[in-house]
């Protein structure tokens, strides 16, 4: 790996989990008035969230702060509509599922740091392990299809993490968090800045045994930026990380054994590693009359090994993906005949290589070659996007994008096809389009309505075939893109400046989603599925000392017609309820909250005939008590507190079609400290 990189109402029908508009520090105390809240997701310029024609929240720090969150999908655990499946429980191979896709989840939801993505070309999904907790500043959810701006991925959602921006004056903080399974991190973090200069500094280092056998998890970080003001209207800017981690592999467990020892690991030896860099190069211009520019040019390089010693076939796994990225975009704000009008163009250019190899053996260790592969995908994105003010208060927004991708797919079986190896180059296209309307009836509050497309290329795993029929390696060409259309309506109001509540409808007519075949060991094409559903959500400030949020998601998605014709897609549950509390400055400094988290039940996955007992629905409530004085913060937690036996995560699998289960964490604790200079 190339070690280079980054070294340098009160509550209207139910109460709303918070973060309709996150940031307290966008509230001013004094006066009582509410600030007005920017992200960048909706428009990839800053906007006001309420001109956006989308459910869009953002989690802020003091969210963050005040959670017991080790990892991002803890954090986004109780968010409204947003399902997550911690198969490890340490976060690594988390999935998070927007809109209800079930096992595809992880292709369908695009997922971005500081506007980067990190989506791979492969089944290997997102890892969200790359950013510490501790050096997030927010994270911004938009729900629904993103496509027209962001291209492929974006079906169920977009979420994108923003890191930490490096301070003028000198900042150092230091701190540990220690917990249940042997759980330790420690972490720190630098920033200043002189003249014209800003940058920042963070490292972590984190372990734990993990709640199962094989369980354990140990992961290093480094990282930091700069920031360069070279003029009033430019500015540069340079980031980078190291991350590096080793994990175990504890595999499924069938019922039997979940229900006599859920700590049990039925794979004690397998196990995983990662080295994970980037390093990112960006610009941005203010050109005043002719609006704002901004590009970013990143490199990242994956190197990952997964190593399953079976006694009979071992079986080890080693990849290396390289991926280059390009996005310049323009946004030009000006006025039509009077009218105030935002147009946003760009280009999204991604190459990707992959380096595949595996090794195997029989009744001894894996070290003979028996699979190279040699994979690029090249796409290409243009876009366009517009919002246009027909008056003060309706704004229309229209979008379109045009994407290509190429792929070039090389890829030999040593073992049961050494003379027929995969030579083949596939091209494709696909648009996308949006059109929302949004108004401003009030100052902080909107009615939205939108109608777009959506697209999904097929990953490089579900393109390659292993046809044991035809004794050769072969191009899935039966397999096409994946298309939807969507349509929500939505409202955010505000009953007062410390009541904010919000209200989504939406429906999905998927087209050819993909999906894998547990009968054909294929990944196939539905010819039609429906996802729809509700998202309600709200947060009150009562008194001085009282913040009540909460939220509940409806969502059904169904196969239409075919084999299928009205099953519930796997690992959707219909509903999800979350709803909290927080007691702040009753003592000054110390603040106590509590949250309870409900998820539904759902179909295992693989088991698209709904033929198998449900995964069972389950509910935990966490608690954490906070201290703040002067330059120090302290912290105790306790997840899970009524000790609920539960799996996130089920799946149908093997020849005898056997549910098999990942239990997840009983009740277990954190405590921390953190010290500021």
């Amino acid at each position: 790996m190339r070690k280079w990189i980054g070294a340098s109402t009160a509550v209207i029908a139910m109460l709303l989990p918070g973060v309709l508009f996150a940031e307290e520090a966008q509230k001013d105390s004094g006066s009582g008035v509410v600030m007005e809240e920017v992200v960048v997701t909706g428009t990839r310029f800053e906007e006001r969230v309420e001109r956006i024609p989308a459910n869009i929240t953002v989690i802020g720090e003091e969210e963050i702060r005040n959670s017991n969150a080790r990892t991002i999908p803890e954090l986004l655990r109780s968010e409204e509509g947003v399902v997550v499946r911690d198969i490890l429980g340490t976060g690594k191979t988390a999935q998070v599922d927007l809109r209800g896709f079930g096992e595809s989840a992880p292709y369908n939801v695009l997922v971005m740091v500081d506007g980067r993505r990190v989506n791979e070309i492969d089944l290997s999904g997102v890892d969200w392990t790359q950013i510490p907790v501790g050096n997030i500043e927010r994270i911004e959810i938009l729900r629904g299809a993103g496509s027209v701006l962001y291209g492929d991925n974006a079906v169920g959602g977009v979420i994108n993490i923003i890191t930490k921006i490096p301070s003028q004056e000198f900042a150092f903080s230091a701190g540990t968090t220690f917990g249940s399974y042997s759980y330790n991190a420690d972490r720190f973090s630098v920033s200043g800045g002189q003249g014209k200069f800003t940058g920042s500094l963070f490292g972590s280092y984190e372990a734990t045994n993990g709640y199962r056998d094989n369980n354990e998890y140990r992961a290093k970080d480094l990282g930091g930026k700069i920031l360069f003001d070279a003029t009033d209207s430019l500015v540069f800017n340079l980031s980078g990380s190291l991350h590096s981690d080793d994990y175990g592999l504890p595999g499924p467990l069938p019922k039997d054994i979940l229900e006599s020892d859920r700590r049990k690991s039925l794979d004690p030896s397998d196990e995983a590693e990662t080295d994970d860099s980037y390093l990112k190069l960006g610009v941005d211009m203010d050109m005043e009359t002719y609006g704002n520019f901004a590009a970013d040019l990143s490199y990242r390089e994956r190197d990952s090994k997964s190593d399953f010693p079976d006694p009979l076939f071992p079986y080890v796994l080693d990849s290396t993906v390289e991926t280059w990225a390009l996005t310049p975009r323009h946004a030009w704000r000006t006025e039509i005949s009077g009218h105030a009008n935002t147009l946003i163009a760009g280009l999204d250019f991604y190459r990707s290589d992959q380096d595949l190899k595996t090794y195997s053996g029989f009744l001894s260790s894996a070290t003979t070659l028996t699979g190279v592969a040699d994979i690029s995908r090249d796409s290409f994105g243009l876009y366009l996007n517009d919002e246009f003010s027909i008056t003060e208060s309706l704004i229309l927004s229209m979008g379109a994008r045009y994407e290509k991708v190429e792929y070039d797919l090389h890829q030999r079986d040593l073992s049961a096809f050494p003379l027929a190896p995969l030579d083949e180059t596939i091209k494709d296209s696909e648009p996308a389009y949006l059109a929302g309307l949004t108004w401003l009836y009030d100052a902080q509050s909107s009615l939205f309505a939108r109608v777009n497309r959506s697209f999904r290329f097929p990953l490089t795993d579900e393109l390659v075939l292993f046809d044991y029929v035809a004794g050769r390696i072969r191009v899935n060409s039966e397999l096409e893109p994946q298309t939807g259309d969507h349509y929500e309506v939505g409202i955010r109001h505000e009953f007062s400046p410390l009541i904010q509540a919000n209200l989504t409808l939406f429906r999905a007519d998927m087209n050819d989603e993909i999906f894998y075949n547990r009968l054909t060991f294929t990944n196939e094409n539905y010819d039609q599925t429906l996802h729809q559903g509700v998202e309600v959500g709200g947060r009150a400030d009562l008194f001085t000392y009282l913040t009540l949020f909460g939220n509940y998601t409806y969502e059904r998605a169904t196969f239409e017609g075919g084999p299928f014709d009205g099953k519930d897609i796997p690992a959707v549950p219909r509903n999800k309820f979350n709803v909290g509390f927080r007691l702040h400055d009753i003592v000054p400094g110390l603040v106590f909250s509590a949250v309870y988290n409900y998820i539904g039940s759902s179909y295992l996955i693989s088991d698209q005939a709904n033929q198998f007992e449900r995964l069972g629905s389950y509910y935990t409530i966490d608690v954490r008590l906070s201290y703040a004085w002067k330059r120090i913060n302290a912290f105790v937690g306790v997840n899970n507190l009524t000790d609920s036996t539960y799996s996130e995560y089920g799946v149908v699998g093997g020849f005898t079609l056997t549910p098999f289960y990942y239990p997840a964490p009983e009740r277990n604790w954190v405590a921390g400290i953190e010290v500021k200079f």
